[in-house]
């Protein structure tokens, strides 16, 4: 498989579903963290991408170089 252009622009979104999954494997009962680089695509999404995934009371550092963001999702009643 050849990697183009479009590759390129895309950055790195195919991988945010699998570190959103890490993290929440990785974390307590019912939050996480997840690690963003300056370099990841989705660094000025974040919060909008874990909301659009159900994700509450997200926190999102200033990311210079890199930071941690901090999210929770409901325990199942």
């Amino acid at each position: 498989m050849r990697f183009t252009a479009d590759d390129a622009r895309r950055g790195n979104w195919d991988e945010l579903d699998g570190r959103i999954k890490a993290a929440v494997r990785d974390g307590g009962a019912n939050h996480a963290y997840l690690r963003i680089y300056a370099e990841d695509a989705f660094r000025f999404t974040i919060r909008s991408e874990l909301e659009a995934r159900g994700f509450i009371n997200i926190r999102v550092p200033d990311i210079t170089i890199k930071g941690d963001v901090y999210f929770e999702w409901e325990e199942q009643l």
